[in-house]
């Protein structure tokens, strides 16, 4: 077994453990046994290629940054829903060259009320972008600053250098 299996084996464990909200031997017993199955199907039925290191402590700080962003977002989203929204496809390029953080960065989008993500390839990402009305069409030429921003620039900083670049 390797160490990100038994690594897995232990995250779903705990999770069972939450869910199932008590704390005994029966149930921590049963949730390794459910987790190992989990995990042991998983490997045999769908091949993931390996994913590309990250600095793990940025993606902490990124997390907790998401959040609040997805809670401004609802508060932004309530005045869309009073004032009426504008509607708009844009296509926004991404400076982020690591394909686990680009997909990290795709999924935030979507998190971020006021927003969808619709298509990544290769840097591109395609996104449904609401505005409010009130102020008018939503300014494209910007619109993937305003939509990734800060996002973007916290993904950047856990992308890992490539040592091999000369």
């Amino acid at each position: 077994m390797s160490k990100n299996s038994f690594f897995m084996i232990i995250t779903l464990t705990l999770a069972w453990v939450v869910l199932m909200e008590r704390l005994t031997i029966a149930t921590a017993l049963v949730g390794l046994a459910v987790s190992a199955c989990c995990v042991f199907f998983t490997r045999r039925v769908i091949p993931l290629q390996k994913s590309e290191p990250v600095k793990i402590f940025r993606l902490v700080i990124y997390f907790f940054y998401l959040l609040g962003q997805i809670y401004l977002g609802g508060i932004a989203g309530i005045k869309v829903i009073l004032f009426g929204a504008n509607v708009e496809i844009v296509e926004i390029q991404t400076h982020i060259r690591n394909k686990t953080l680009q997909t990290v960065l795709f999924n935030s989008v979507t998190l971020v009320p006021g927003s969808v993500s619709l298509d990544l390839k290769s840097d591109t990402m395609t996104v449904l972008w609401l505005t409010n009305k009130a102020h008018g069409p939503p300014p494209v030429e910007n619109s993937g600053e305003v939509i990734k921003g800060r996002l973007e620039r916290l993904l950047l900083k856990a992308q890992k250098e490539d040592k091999n670049i000369d």
